[in-house]
């Protein structure tokens, strides 16, 4: 474009109407225009299309017609490879000349001795004809620009293909055969099927009208004329595809820190260590909850564990509650604050089966908490816990000693197992260090500040809610199941329940009535038992082999009752829990020294070190609802005492320890 003015034929669209200058008035304040949709003709003020035309209500139009795509050359000049940017400034020179020289009309008696002059100026032995001159002049008069003198040899050359419309579709059919045999397809596998087709539809058709079989190289370039996108689908799937070529768009907006926070969990490319033996215990598993606003990271719980319910209500809990600084026991201080907490407004999760429990959705309503879930494999739609997660692994674990990296072919001769120092208690301390003095004090490339500042200032304006007390978000982080009252109290995982509390119960509705409880599958010392003729009292009923199972973890209770039905004796009998969970510490620790690194892991997993290392002890509530520890029986401590003392009946054995 080389500019406008209003002067007679001058095209300009003012108000939504396309207009056309026919005159210009003599005080040369106002213009003669017709209205092009419907020949009207009005006069209008210059100075008024001036002001529309400051305001973008009014458009300057091509002397051509603008209904159509530009012919124009529209990219940047600098582009222009050396031969075309030549031939371009030589037409320039000849069209500039014509033009400054102004020709009453252009005919060949006023334009050749111009010509000539330039010719013999810049030294053009190849003398342009007297009609190329008056393409060149009418094409710059007729657009208005001088890019319309740049060489199109792009537009040179058919625009369509020079196959037949059959051949095309039998190679499209070859295409999507040999891919479908095997996504690593070659361009000589498709071709292979293709002149099986191409010969099969020859026998079809008459003599005379047979195709010819394209040669290697046409099927190369068909097979190049492909989209990537297209190629993409038939090796990894459309799914894939979509996501490697779709644009990302702007994403989840917030205005506010906790109005939306989301979760998930990654393996760490790191290898942990025993506290004890010293020996590799494997990569831990980390769940995180960032907030969106800040993306300042809320909770978090590490583990050995795969993913599970019990991870996120455990990393909830973390990111609910206040942090308190911790002792560091390596000499690594933490100067900075850890100022988030709070229960979120909304909880964006996949579709894993850990975010589809009845606990998750038990706690979302009890806290107000709304669970945002996901479209199934679109992890884009919580990108920025994706993008954290990478942060951590890139940034923090693989310049740690112990990493795995994140591709194994790029340890080399490296081997993590080998260079692995940090135990679960340093690891915990130095993350915690690089997410609060590191990570939350370095600006951040998107909120073009950095989070814990983010964070702050939205906390002044927005208090966080916080539970009634932290005993009360670790009572409602369970998991709610039905199960029956009898007179020897509440049966589960084969463990007997029974409080003062449940005697009125029972002589209400009578032996058999169905109630829900609520168990921590990290402590299964007690259970919460809710009243049936109230829906607002709950009470603690505690195991009442309080001494086996307080403390004890879901998994490992699991353990002894599959061993002790493996060797026929009563799952249910307190001495022979006693004596297997005896076993059971026993095995953990030869586990622990085991050179297959399987069974190091297991008995990781086995002794609990999934735990977050915050806990929080219950306090006693004073009304009647919650009733304290029952004592164990003097004769149940004593035949425990003997059960531990006394030699086993069989060995502790575990099946497929590698893979629980």
């Amino acid at each position: 474009m080389n500019g406008f003015a209003f002067q007679k034929h001058c095209r300009f669209e003012y108000g939504g109407v396309e207009h056309q200058v026919q005159r210009i008035n003599a005080d040369k304040a106002s213009i003669v225009a017709e209205r092009t949709n419907d020949g009207q003709i009005c006069c209008l003020n210059i100075d008024d299309l001036l002001r529309a035309f400051s305001e973008g209500s009014l458009e300057f139009l091509d002397a051509v017609s603008n209904t159509g795509q530009s012919t124009l050359f529209q990219r940047p000049i600098s582009e222009l490879n050396d031969s075309t940017q030549r031939e371009l400034d030589r037409r320039l020179a000849y069209v500039t000349a014509i033009r400054e020289a102004a020709p009453y009309s252009i005919t060949p008696e006023a334009v050749i001795p111009i010509r000539d002059a330039v010719a013999q100026k810049i030294g053009d032995d190849d003398r342009p004809s007297f009609i190329s001159l008056y393409r060149w002049v009418g094409s710059v008069a007729l657009h208005g620009d001088f890019r319309a003198l740049i060489p199109r040899y792009d537009r040179r050359g058919p625009r369509h293909s020079r196959q037949d419309d059959r051949i095309l579709e039998l190679f499209d059919e070859a295409v999507q055969k040999a891919f479908a045999i095997s996504p690593r397809a070659t361009v000589k596998m498709v071709r292979d099927i293709f002149i099986a087709l191409v010969n099969q539809e020859n026998s079809l058709r008459p003599k005379g009208q047979k195709y010819k079989i394209p040669c290697r190289a046409t099927c190369y370039r068909l097979f190049s004329c492909l989209d990537a996108y297209e190629q993409t689908v038939l090796r990894e799937g459309k799914r894939i595809a979509t996501r490697k070529f779709k644009l990302a768009g702007v994403g989840a907006e917030t205005s506010r820190i906790l109005e939306r926070v989301e979760i998930d969990h990654t393996p760490l490319d790191l290898f942990l260590i025993d506290e004890n033996t010293r020996l590799p215990l494997g990569r831990p598993t980390l769940t995180i909850i960032l907030d969106h606003y800040s993306r300042m990271l809320l909770g978090y719980h590490l583990g050995f564990n795969a993913p599970s319910t019990a991870a996120v209500l455990a990393a909830l809990r973390h990111a609910i509650l206040p942090k308190k600084k911790r002792k560091s026991k390596i000499g690594l201080e933490i100067t900075g604050d850890w100022p988030c907490h709070g229960i979120p407004e909304a909880l964006v999760v996949d579709n894993g089966l850990e975010f589809h429990s009845q606990a998750l959705e038990h706690l979302a309503f009890n806290l107000g908490m709304r669970i945002q879930y996901c479209p199934k494999k679109e992890p884009q739609f919580k990108g920025c816990v994706e993008r954290y997660l990478k942060t951590i692994n890139y940034t923090f674990s693989h310049l740690v000693p112990g990493t795995s990296f994140a591709k194994f072919y790029e340890r080399g001769d490296y081997d993590p197992q080998e260079h692995a120092v940090l135990t679960l208690t340093e690891f915990r301390e130095l993350f915690e260090k690089w997410v609060i003095d590191v990570y939350a004090q370095a600006v951040h490339g998107t909120l073009g500040t950095t989070p814990l500042e983010k964070w702050n200032s939205s906390a002044k304006a927005y208090m966080p809610r916080l539970p009634k007390s932290p005993q009360q978000l670790i009572s409602e982080v369970g998991i709610p199941c039905k199960r029956h009252l009898r007179h020897d109290g509440i049966r589960l995982h084969g463990l007997y329940y029974s409080s003062e509390d449940l005697a009125p119960i029972l002589r209400k509705f009578g032996p058999g009535i169905e109630l829900t409880v609520s168990y921590d599958p990290s402590d299964l010392g007690s259970i919460r038992v809710f009243d049936p003729a109230s829906n607002e009292v709950v009470h603690t009923a505690y195991a009442k082999n309080f001494d086996y199972a307080s403390g004890l973890m879901l998994e490992q209770h699991r353990l002894i009752r599959q061993e002790l039905v493996r060797q026929g004796r009563s799952a249910e009998d307190p001495i022979a829990l006693a004596q297997e969970q005896q076993a059971l510490r026993e095995k953990i620790a030869e586990l622990a020294v085991s050179k297959k690194h399987s069974k190091r892991r297991l008995a990781a997993r086995l002794r609990g070190a999934q735990k977050q290392g915050e806990s929080i002890k219950p306090r006693r509530a004073r009304s009647v609802i919650e009733k304290p520890s029952p004592k164990t029986s003097p004769s149940l401590k004593k035949s425990v005492i003997e059960a531990e003392n006394r030699p086993r009946i069989g060995t502790f054995k575990m099946r497929n320890p590698g893979v629980m």
